[in-house]
């Protein structure tokens, strides 16, 4: 492919809360699973903030850092599992707030937590074709508002938002093959009408990442086999880390040494930020990677399958990269809340009529 990222931009909320902090409420976990799974802090939205917010602000900063004019971005995609809309779309709203021309191809993307990596394929495939010069692609969730209080979810479920620019000049990563397998699996899933998102398999599910393997190993094959690469072929991996079990079990299935996945898992500062979690680990690379390193991307969503694919470093990366607003500063950039503050700012008292039962 000639097509790339041309530039990247993240938004994180300021608001954070810690592990410690809703188990002082609930108690129903084991403490020492914290330190086991790579439990620490996570998310808080703020009064202000949902996923349409926070994909404004990273689009904001992947825009200006790419130096393209507005008008030549011929498509807008925006992937999402908790988009604020339940038929109308988003991405529309971001036509506005971005000033972005009305005559582009504007589009939600909702594939769970993989959305953000099937997002940016499609639009791969545009700027390739050759449909559009660039395209702007968002992943943004705020699995935080979505998960009930006292469901072991809470303790990670987060929020945040990565954009890319794509192009073919002036890019700092050229996107270079992928692959992907899915089947239905519903290990987590939130029907229609519902806010809370509900675990298919419990608690026990949430350990094992139950459904995770059953696709992260079929693509990962087919993607070894469809481009002759081998893991060692590879410098750095953004794998799926809802919590630390999962990059684990990945980098063990996949083939993958510990210093190509365990840098770049940042569960512990922030938790999961769904479809913004294996894109803000890319990002994260990004800010960091060397000029002609092959990276990988494993990204996997329940019940919507796994992408895995690649990208190489380029010699523009150097001197492209963000000096400021990188993911480590945002990360450290933050205010711990209390438990009842979460709870007003994430509204979490204003339930869905038709909820399940709370799994405790």
């Amino acid at each position: 492919m000639e097509t790339g990222i041309v530039a990247y931009g993240v938004a994180l909320p300021k608001h954070r809360i810690s592990a410690q902090e809703i188990w002082g409420v609930w108690k129903n976990m084991a403490t020492d699973l914290f330190d086991k799974m790579s439990i620490g802090e996570r998310a808080v939205l703020g009064p202000e903030e949902d996923t349409l917010t926070l994909a404004v602000a990273a689009a904001k900063v992947a825009l200006e850092r790419s130096g393209v004019d507005k008008g030549k971005i011929g498509a807008l995609l925006l992937g999402s599992g908790t988009s604020p809309y339940a038929t109308k779309a988003a991405a529309t709203v971001m036509v506005d707030a971005l000033g972005l021309p009305a005559t582009m191809l504007v589009t939600d993307v909702q594939c769970a937590e993989k959305s953000g990596s099937t997002a940016l394929l499609m639009a791969a495939a545009l700027v390739e074709a050759g449909q559009v010069d660039y395209a702007l692609v968002v992943a943004a969730d705020t699995l935080n508002k979505h998960v009930s209080p006292g469901l072991v979810l809470e303790y990670v479920a987060s929020a945040g938002a990565v954009a890319f620019v794509l192009g073919k000049q002036d890019v700092i990563a050229r996107i270079e093959a992928w692959a992907t397998h899915a089947w239905d699996q519903n290990d987590f899933f939130r029907l229609e009408g519902e806010r809370f998102i509900q675990p298919g398999a419990g608690f026990v599910g949430w350990v094992s990442s139950w459904g995770m393997l059953d696709h992260v190993v079929p693509a990962t094959q087919a993607f070894f086999e469809k481009t002759g690469l081998k893991p060692e072929d590879f410098a750095k991996f953004a794998v799926p880390q809802r919590n630390g079990i999962r990059p684990l079990m990945v980098m063990g299935k996949a083939g993958l040494e510990m210093m190509q996945v365990l840098p770049f898992v940042l569960t512990a500062q922030i938790g999961d930020c769904g479809a913004a979690s294996v894109p803000l680990a890319l990002a994260h690379i990004l800010d960091w990677a060397d000029a002609g390193e092959r990276l990988g991307v494993i990204d996997y969503g329940s019940g919507a399958g796994c992408d895995t694919w690649s990208l190489v470093t380029t010699d523009a990366l150097p001197e492209r990269r963000p000096v400021e607003g990188t993911v480590m500063a945002l990360l450290d950039d933050k205010v711990m809340v209390d438990y009842a503050t979460m709870l007003k700012y994430e509204h979490k008292m204003l339930r869905s009529p038709n909820q399940l039962s709370n799994f405790y």
